[in-house]
């Protein structure tokens, strides 16, 4: 089987079943706008008998907490059907998210797809989990460094992402589309966890400090990529352009 998204022009999706075992592949940014279509994408694959999903990360350039929700939401599905999701040959940048977000405890993560695959055919996702984490760990120990030290890290830093100025216009803009929906982002957030981070951008934007601005819009995409948010195509559009603003990320190119 094979199938694919253009919804998203963010995030594609590849996926094909042999011996039944799907594994799919993910190429672009797994984030907050792409998460509604693969939340479908990902739950359509998934049925009584063919439940063991493989995930492909090697190809995402960037994904926040909204994103990997998805994932973990699937996994659960995966398992009340008898199956199981297993992560394979994850990213750096994704690497550092799920470490963030502490998710890295519940989605098993492989090196390779093939090592992804054997695991899904032991049937031992917790002790493949273990093992792998351990070694991602290790393999990421040079840009991670040990958990103490990188959330101590800027978050642009933890993030995986550049340092570099915004552009001040469309800096000033975003943050103003983010502003102007601020309702939308109540609404999407019911704990509350970004009311600190959307005041700090409205004092901000209410200055003619660019720096400021600068600073406060990180902070509220340090909270995006830290917590999920309930889905809204207004937040995701409002988020998606703030941080293109502030972190022109290129994306992956496929070979």
């Amino acid at each position: 089987m094979n199938s694919g998204s253009t919804a998203n022009p963010g995030l594609d999706l590849s996926a094909h079943t042999a011996d039944g075992i799907t594994i799919a592949e993910l190429t672009g940014e797994l984030d907050i706008a792409g998460a509604p279509t693969l939340r479908d994408q990902l739950l359509g694959l998934l049925r009584p008998g063919s439940s063991r999903l493989v995930i492909d990360l090697s190809r995402v350039s960037f994904c926040d907490a909204s994103g990997l929700a998805v994932l973990v939401n699937t996994a659960r599905r995966a398992r009340l059907l008898g199956g199981s999701l297993h992560l394979a040959a994850v990213s750096p940048q994704a690497a550092r998210v799920l470490d963030i977000t502490g998710l890295d405890r519940h989605l098993p993560s492989f090196p390779t797809v093939e090592a992804a695959v054997t695991g899904a055919r032991a049937g031992q996702p917790g002790t493949a989990g273990a093992t792998t984490r351990g070694q991602a760990a290790q393999a990421h120990a040079n840009t991670r460094g040990p958990a103490a030290q990188a959330h101590a890290e800027p978050a642009h830093r933890r993030m995986g992402l550049p340092l570099a100025p915004a552009d001040p216009g469309e800096l000033r803009g975003a943050a103003g589309a983010v502003l102007a929906c601020a309702d939308a982002w109540h609404d999407a957030d019911p704990r509350r966890r970004f009311t600190p981070a959307l005041r700090a951008v409205a004092r901000a934007c209410d200055g003619v400090d660019n720096t400021a601005l600068d600073t406060a819009a990180r902070s509220l995409l340090s909270t995006l990529v830290r917590h999920p948010l309930t889905p809204s195509p207004t937040v995701a559009a409002t988020a998606t352009r703030l941080r293109r603003a502030v972190y022109p990320v290129p994306r992956l190119t496929t070979t």
